[in-house]
């Protein structure tokens, strides 16, 4: 047997081998994706320092639906996990209902927020972020019409 012949009897099933383990790592990779049970969203809230708006990236769980919206409001309501960023709405501010229809999003919160406490924005910026915050990450809806206590704040 000639050295030739051997080194090309070898190339064959280095190649084969390489060729598998891609193909293992292609198919692990997507497995992962299909079956990944968080989604990545971003954040915006107020610097305390500048006033620009910082981002924020938080995995929250995978959901459906409205419950999907819930999540990431009830998470925004939570405020920034950085020091030197503002929460939006005054800390206790809680959510009392969450759905969308017709690509309009209903969202009523507790009167917390009026009241001005601790670090938080000022009522009509925090108000803009929330929005905004909401516009980005579900950019489908058409309007969001925020209530305090059940009664309607404003339309947009």
């Amino acid at each position: 047997m000639n050295l030739n012949d051997a080194s090309q009897k070898l190339k064959c099933p280095k190649a084969l081998l390489g060729c598998l383990l891609l193909l293992s790592f292609v198919f692990s990779f997507a497995v992962f994706l299909a079956k990944n049970p968080f989604v990545r969203y971003s954040f915006r809230f107020q610097s305390v320092d500048s006033g620009r708006n910082n981002i924020e990236w938080r995995l929250l769980p995978a959901k459906k639906g409205s419950e999907k919206i819930l999540s990431y409001v009830e998470e925004l309501l939570l405020g920034p996990k950085t020091e030197r960023c503002r929460p939006i709405f005054s800390p206790g501010t809680k959510v009392q209902f969450c759905f969308e229809r017709d690509r309009v999003l209903y969202v009523s919160l507790s009167t917390a927020l009026l009241e001005k406490t601790g670090n938080a924005s000022e009522i009509m910026k925090g108000i803009e972020l929330f929005k905004k915050n909401i516009r980005f990450a579900f950019p489908y809806l058409k309007e969001i019409e925020i209530f305090i206590d059940k009664k309607s704040l404003m339309k947009d």
